[in-house]
């Protein structure tokens, strides 16, 4: 009986039930739909091991991304990189974000008459591509980049994700045009408007 004045006591504080983790700084990010994608994908993982294993499709929402990404993901994101927006389309994905251009000074070439050479701090960049999968693994076929509203060849793109990529594991960087296996033993992706399915 000592425990109903207790349980009183904690449903009636303003924090009993309240998320401990600090709000997300921008709107639209909900640590509820993070913490929804971190359950897909270990639910998948864990179905991937299974024998025998029964083909699965699993529903992703823009939403659930994006949360996740800026959340949950947030400590492993590249050194510059912040606040990333993932739109999905019909097999196409446009990523827009905040680049801090002091940390690629000096990484990416730049030509000194380009207005790009008098940009400083924190600027938004948008990629577009269309998104190809078989078989387990994928590509995106970049089509079109811009900072700061300027459109900028593919190869600047390309420098600025092997700058922020390299680690001593992987000292070249990340190349995006290279095909990546998809996580998770998926199979393949389908990308519809604001949600994408995963087969597995």
């Amino acid at each position: 009986m000592r425990l109903v004045p207790l349980a009183l006591l904690l449903a009636a504080s303003p924090l009993f039930g309240q998320d401990p983790r600090p709000a997300p700084a921008r709107a639209g990010l909900s640590w509820a739909e993070a913490d929804a994608l971190t359950r897909k994908l270990a639910d998948i993982e864990v179905r991937a091991r299974q024998t025998p294993r029964r083909a699965e499709t699993v529903q992703v929402t823009q939403g659930e991304v994006n949360s996740f990404l800026n959340l949950t993901y947030a400590p492993e994101m590249p050194t510059g990189v912040t606040d990333v927006d993932v739109l999905f389309g019909t097999q196409r994905i446009t990523a827009r974000a905040f680049l801090d251009l002091e940390q690629f000074r000096g990484k990416v070439e730049i030509p000194t008459f380009s207005p790009l050479s008098l940009l400083s701090g924190r600027v938004p960049v948008e990629l577009t591509g269309k998104f190809v999968n078989q078989d387990g693994f994928g590509a995106i076929e970049w089509e079109s980049a811009y900072i700061a509203s300027m459109r900028v060849p593919i190869s600047m793109l390309e420098q600025i994700v092997v700058a922020s990529s390299r680690t001593s594991e992987r000292p070249e960087g990340f190349d995006i045009h290279a095909p990546f296996r998809l996580p998770y033993s998926v199979k393949s992706v389908r990308l519809e408007p604001g949600q994408a399915f995963l087969a597995f």
